[in-house]
């Protein structure tokens, strides 16, 4: 049941007549039901899963932050700890980790006879562990108090916009607003019906028109040029972040819908300066977690160090976001790759100082845009082929600089053209403040109306309705 599709919007429109016409008691206990089916109907046996994961976490949470012994406390942090990640592990890269191991060992005869081979991932598990850690870490670290209500807490984790891909939400930002003690408010109806709207748009006029395009063109490697390649590459950022961040526009607008206000995941990534403001800009969830649990521990341990210090921290940080990607090589070259672009900037930066101070800062910011991005997209081979064969000949064939762009119908590039233009322009003025005066102005309630009609219109004429499921579903 993805964000996209009829029987997502039946559901949601079910679940919002029978939560508003519940008494204010109540409602807590039709999210939770609801969601918990929501999960449930891809794969029931997982349903069991997610409702022991809570329950744990709930109990132990509770006695972390009652006891006051700091070994037992610690002992218990640990031990919660290890359960949500050995359920991670197990499911996510046990696979992996088997492999390799009997790669080393030259006994690759004994994979297919072990039972734990190809263990089917539940969804959205790698955002709810997350969430789940980042709860009982908070608690330990006594910034935040456990939850006492079980269903406010179960609604915490299982809350469907956001269950399979995000945001990572926290205890401290998101649990004081499952109170549900306002009504009906036709500001979050609004605010939220333009959120999804949005959001449809980016996934289905621009992230699934290049996955027509940029699906072609890997699936079938061996028939393309460097030219094809090149480009493929230049539009994969933009089918990724639009995928995304619309995901994320719809799970925000829908849960608006219910009066709750889930954290923005992007904020205009594609213009970013330095690699660096991009990761403060994309996947923010993510990143901010990342920074919080382990990027500033690790550098307040290994202060000492210097840059040193930064430099491991960084690695670290970003070998854990390549690998939570998935269990690949791949990904963890992805992390390093993202790693060595941010050392370099710390080494650079008093550097890159007097190099911007020497020219027009528009211009320095322009090509430093421009810079990121290439960056950026060119670490995505490795994201997209998953595979180091098929990466390492784009990245030679992309080299050798020859050959006539694959065009498989003027319409799909078209279209493709249009929306990337759309997205951009929307995130320019908006990074910006352009035009600020007439987008911003609630008297210009028509202009808004006319400006999402529009948007609705070109959804259906140009939305692709039969594509895949959202890219990071996966992880």
């Amino acid at each position: 049941m993805i964000s996209t599709s009829i029987p997502y919007f039946i559901f949601t429109a079910i679940t919002l007549l029978v939560f508003y016409i519940s008494p204010v008691k109540f409602r807590t206990a039709v999210l939770v039901l609801a969601s918990l089916f929501f999960y449930m109907y891809v794969k029931p046996s997982y349903g069991l899963l997610i409702l022991s994961l809570i329950s744990c976490n709930y109990y132990l949470g509770r006695k972390i932050g009652d006891i006051s012994d700091k070994k037992f406390k610690k002992n218990l942090m640990h031990f919660s700890l290890f359960i949500n990640l050995g359920i991670l592990v197990y499911f996510k890269y046990w696979e992996f980790i088997l492999d390799n191991t009997l790669l080393i060992f030259n006994a690759n005869d004994l994979f297919n006879s072990l039972i734990l081979k190809e263990i089917i991932l539940p969804i959205g598990l790698s955002y709810y562990i997350f969430q789940l850690i980042g709860y009982i870490l908070d608690i330990y670290r006594g910034s935040v108090k456990p939850e006492k209500n079980f269903p406010k807490f179960s609604l915490f984790i299982l809350f469907f916009p956001k269950l399979f891909v995000g945001p990572i939400e926290r205890a401290k930002r998101m649990l004081p607003q499952l109170e549900f003690d306002k009504g009906f408010q036709k500001d979050n109806f609004v605010e939220g019906g333009r959120y999804i709207a949005w959001g449809l748009f980016k996934k289905l006029v621009v992230a699934d028109r290049i996955a027509i395009y940029v699906d072609t063109v890997y699936s079938n490697m061996s028939h393309h040029n460097s030219t094809t390649f090149y480009f493929a590459t230049l539009l994969y950022p933009f089918q990724v972040y639009a995928d995304f961040s619309g995901y994320t526009d719809i799970a925000i607008g829908t849960a608006k819908l219910f009066g709750i206000d889930l954290m923005d995941n992007f904020r205009r990534p594609l213009l970013a300066r330095n690699v660096s403001d991009f990761w403060r800009r994309w996947h923010i969830s993510l990143s901010s977690w990342v920074n919080d649990y382990i990027y500033n521990p690790i550098v307040y341990k290994r202060r000492d160090w210097g840059n040193w210090g930064v430099a491991f921290a960084l690695l670290i940080s970003f070998v854990v976001i390549g690998v939570w990607h998935g269990a690949s090589w791949n990904f963890v070259f992805f992390g390093i790759l993202q790693a060595t672009a941010l050392i370099y900037e710390v080494v650079t930066r008093n550097l890159r100082k007097t190099l911007s101070k020497s020219m027009p800062g528009n211009l320095y910011n322009s090509i430093s845009i421009v810079f990121t991005f290439l960056f950026f997209a060119f670490s995505l081979i490795v994201f997209r082929t998953t595979d180091w064969g098929n990466a390492s000949t784009m990245v030679n064939v992309i080299k050798s600089g020859s050959g006539k762009l694959f065009i498989d119908q003027p319409s799909t590039i078209l279209n493709i053209s249009i929306g990337i233009i759309v997205i951009m322009l929307v995130d320019i003025v908006r990074e910006y403040k352009l035009w600020s005066n007439v987008l911003m102005d609630e008297k210009k309630w028509m202009l808004h109306h006319i400006g999402y009609a529009l948007v609705i219109i070109y959804i259906l004429m140009a939305g692709v309705f039969d594509g895949g499921q959202f890219i990071y579903f996966a992880f």
